[in-house]
């Protein structure tokens, strides 16, 4: 059977870093850490050299904890830089995570047999491989649910202009102070794992990924992007540069539909292109 890339958001996250611990490469080009906003870029919409650990419902921090374990560094680093980073080094589903990881007895046992890893669980595999039968037997059908399937599109844009909505009210009023503090704390432990990474030779490149421009132009969202340039200054820290202003779409306000994720992800490459030359 083919291993499973996951059921759900957690198994998930755990198939996509256990595939980075134990598929280890020497060379490895670039790698992309960040939240569910980052994980909505495939990373071959880059380069087929670049791998993602943008981990949904997580952080950058997860990521960099990763890659500063390991033995081979990546030459290159993207790394999303948001409000996200919250859900850092003491967040406690992120401290679980890790620790799940690198536990010393199952850590040797998935490095030795990889049966052990979580994209070989029988139960997902099983499952996964019956939802795509399923999926190929009724491809005749499904034809028949086009019209249903326009009235559930024109829904689904309702729920998404709800959703955005709900991030410009969210985000109308100036960060609270105590928000400030702890992504000034946590920037602080982002900046001590970039440092070291950098002194092992990595190239890393901070990126703030685009979304809906009517949540963008929220106080907040702009205190937000000013606050990060302030944390990470660009005569010390490499920055993306902005990318061309266009209709972003997005999910709910902050996750890139798959056009505009695919877009972005483009962008990136013809950057990376011209920094690398």
């Amino acid at each position: 059977m083919l291993p499973s890339n996951g059921i759900n958001g957690p198994q998930s996250n755990t198939i996509k870093a256990q595939r980075y611990i134990y598929n280890q490469k020497f060379d490895l080009e670039m790698v992309l850490v960040g939240s569910s906003i980052t994980a909505r870029i495939d990373p071959e919409y880059i380069s087929p050299q670049a791998v993602s650990l943008a981990l949904l419902g997580m952080s950058s921090t997860t990521g960099l904890q990763i890659i500063e374990r390991e033995k081979f560094k990546p030459k290159l680093l993207l790394v999303e830089l948001s409000e996200t980073i919250l859900k850092g080094e003491k967040y406690k589903a992120n401290q679980e995570f890790i620790g799940n990881l690198y536990q010393p007895v199952f850590y040797f046992l998935r490095l030795q047999f990889p049966m052990f890893r979580q994209e070989y669980q029988p139960a997902s595999i099983i499952i996964q491989s019956f939802i795509k039968a399923v999926t190929k037997e009724n491809k005749i059908l499904f034809r028949f649910l086009e019209e249903a399937n326009s009235t559930q599109k024109q829904i689904d844009s309702e729920l998404r202009q709800k959703l955005i909505q709900q991030q410009i009210q969210a985000k109308k009023y100036p960060i609270h102070t105590g928000v400030k503090n702890a992504i000034t704390e946590e920037s602080e432990y982002i900046k001590t794992k970039i440092t070291k990474l950098k002194n092992a030779g990595v190239r890393v490149v901070l990126m703030d990924v685009p979304n809906e421009q009517r949540v963008k132009d929220t106080i907040m969202e702009k205190q937000l992007r000013q606050l990060f340039r302030e944390l990470f200054p660009e005569n010390i820290y490499e920055w993306l540069p902005e990318p061309p202003s266009r209709d972003w779409k997005t999910n709910d306000g902050i996750h890139l539909v798959t056009s505009s994720a695919k877009e972005y992800g483009n962008f990136l490459r013809t950057q990376l292109l011209k920094t690398a030359q």
